[in-house]
């Protein structure tokens, strides 16, 4: 199965919402939106990938044709990779997609709740998270609410790059810390920071 990028991974949210309320697939147009794209071109990328991750049925060209699928991943999915160290593409496009079986952490976190990611780098090596391991991570219901320090997977906004850091927030600015000596802590304005997932646990030597 194709792998998602955070934004389509949004983008995925946003459509099952909308037909949750409005009991119909939204348009092309709704979904840019929705979204404050320049042009219906980004959305119909968008849709193709999920179409390709047997996430959306019907015709790419024909919106209203269009459905959610009831396909649901058999355990905890592997997205991808992310950087313990600088920034590094969240999901690889076209790859493969892994499982880890859900009840190795709870079996009732399933689907979208909860994913997996490939570590690359050892800026975590402190918190006994080392380059190759499987970090598990939740989306977080609320990321207003995270208590300094958690260790979490962050994105900038208008960037489909991550990294796995502890965060601490100090007014209206954002650290992300590695728990490495050899890295320095990053700083960016809170409303520039998104968080993609909240640290769980980790796997090592199982995949």
């Amino acid at each position: 199965m194709t792998s998602l990028t955070p934004r389509n991974r949004e983008i995925l949210k946003w459509i099952q919402n909308f037909v949750s309320d409005e009991n119909y697939f939204p348009t092309y147009r709704e979904i840019q939106d929705g979204f404050k794209f320049k042009s219906i071109s980004p959305v119909q990328h968008h849709i193709k990938t999920l179409i390709k991750a047997g996430l959306i049925e019907g015709n790419p060209k024909k919106a209203r044709t269009l459905k959610l699928s009831e396909e649901q991943p058999d355990g905890i999915p592997i997205e991808g990779t992310i950087a313990a160290g600088s920034f590094v593409d969240f999901f690889p496009k076209d790859t493969q997609r892994e499982f880890i079986p859900s009840d190795l952490f709870s079996p009732q976190s399933q689907g979208m709740k909860r994913f997996a990611l490939r570590v690359k780098g050892d800026s975590m090596i402190n918190a006994h998270i080392l380059d190759n391991d499987i970090v598990i991570l939740d989306q977080p219901e609320n990321p207003k609410e995270l208590k300094d320090m958690t260790i979490v997977a962050a994105r900038i906004k208008g960037e489909d790059q991550t990294t796995l850091k502890r965060w601490q927030r100090k007014g209206k600015q954002v650290e992300l810390i590695p728990e490495n000596p050899k890295y320095e802590t990053m700083k960016y304005p809170i409303k520039e920071v998104l968080i993609e997932g909240v640290y769980v646990g980790v796997i090592r030597d199982m995949i």
